[in-house]
């Protein structure tokens, strides 16, 4: 890991920006089955920020990066989340641990899990396909677990 981003363990979390296409402004993206999010995920802290985002020329093709989002786009969306009621109980407490894996990126809080993978929410149907340039978040287990089970040639991280 990163030495950026292993100095943020231990740093209470304060903010959750999510980098979306310009042509998903208006669509509401955050819902039960998960958030999709499009480009990526910021996280802010005391000591810095980091963001997750699809990188397709990795071997993982999902990474954690140190900074902010905006630096490496030059336009989208850009949507607060530290209110948002599935992030908002996570706002200050301290990030425990970060682990990557091949389409994930789980991201614990002491006991509560957060898990970002590569993939994607159909609008219409409500299916969740994975393998995508896009990627969802999951803060529910059972869900994220479903999510898998599509994909039994891959374990699940």
């Amino acid at each position: 890991m990163n030495a950026e981003i292993a100095a943020l363990i231990g740093q209470p979390l304060r903010e959750v920006v999510y980098y979306r296409p310009s042509e998903y402004e208006d669509c509401e993206l955050n819902g039960p089955a998960g958030h999709d999010v499009g480009q990526g995920v910021e996280l802010s802290f005391d000591g810095g920020h980091c963001f997750i985002t699809w990188d397709t020329t990795l071997e993982e093709e999902i990474r954690v990066q140190p900074g902010r989002l905006i630096d490496w786009l030059l336009s989208g969306y850009f949507e607060r989340m530290g209110s948002h009621a599935d992030w908002q109980p996570l706002i200050e407490r301290p990030l425990t641990a970060v682990q990557v894996g091949q389409n994930e990126v789980r991201l614990n809080f002491g006991m509560q899990e957060v898990f970002i993978v590569t993939a994607e929410i159909d609008p219409l149907s409500g299916q969740i396909e994975g393998r995508t340039d896009n990627l969802v978040v999951f803060f529910d287990v059972n869900q994220r677990q479903a999510f898998w089970q599509q994909y039994p040639e891959q374990s699940a991280p």
